[in-house]
C-alpha cells in the first residue's frame, strides 16, 4: 500500500521558506509511529531529506533525486513512475513524506490508497502546499479535535 502522511494549514500548506512552521510534539509522535509500522519504509524528495538534516532512523529511507551520488543511510529513486510501478512489496507499506513536489507526483501516478493527514486550523502563511486530492479520495476516519502548544488540529484518513 502506498500511503501519503502529511500536516498542512487550513490553505493545505505545508511548510515556509523550507521548513515547517509548527511545533506539535503529539503530532510528531504520530507521524513517527506511523512511518515506523507496516514496514517502516519511507519516501521523500531530496530537498526534505536535507530538511532533516540525515535519514529517519528506524525506517528505511528512499530518497527521490536526480543526483547520482549515493547518500548514507538512503536508498536513491531517480525515476519515481518506474518506482512506484515497481513497488510491489504488499508486506510492508511505503509512506510518501513530502515534500509538496513528491506529493503532487505520487497522487498524480494515480497510485496512492491513502492519505493520513493532520489538518492545523490556523493558517501560517506557507509557500509550498499539498495538492487537493479530496475529489479522488473519501474520508474514512475523523479524530476529535487535539490542542498543543496552543495549536487545534485533528487527525484525518482518506482513501481511494
Amino acid at each position: 500500500m502506498i500511503r501519503l502522511i502529511v500536516a498542512y494549514d487550513r490553505q493545505r500548506g505545508i511548510a515556509k521558506q523550507g521548513f515547517q512552521p509548527w511545533a506539535i510534539p503529539e503530532d510528531e509522535a504520530y507521524f513517527a509511529d506511523k512511518t515506523k509500522s507496516s514496514g517502516a519504509q519511507v519516501l521523500m524528495g531530496s530537498t526534505t531529506y536535507k530538511t532533516l538534516k540525515g535519514p529517519l532512523p528506524g525506517r528505511r529511507n528512499f530518497v527521490l533525486t536526480s543526483d547520482k551520488s549515493p547518500v548514507d543511510g538512503t536508498e536513491l529513486v531517480h525515476d519515481l513512475r518506474k518506482f512506484l510501478a515497481n513497488y510491489t512489496d504488499v508486506e510492508n507499506d511505503l509512506w510518501v513524506i513530502g515534500g509538496a513536489n513528491v506529493y503532487a507526483q505520487v497522487l498524480d501516478s494515480g497510485m496512492a490508497n491513502e492519505i493520513y493527514a493532520t489538518e492545523i486550523e490556523a493558517d501560517f502563511g506557507c509557500n509550498q502546499f499539498f495538492p487537493d486530492a479530496h475529489e479522488k479520495f473519501r474520508l474514512v476516519s475523523d479524530s476529535e479535535l487535539h490542542e498543543q502548544n496552543g495549536f487545534i488540529f485533528r487527525y484525518r484518513v482518506f482513501a481511494k
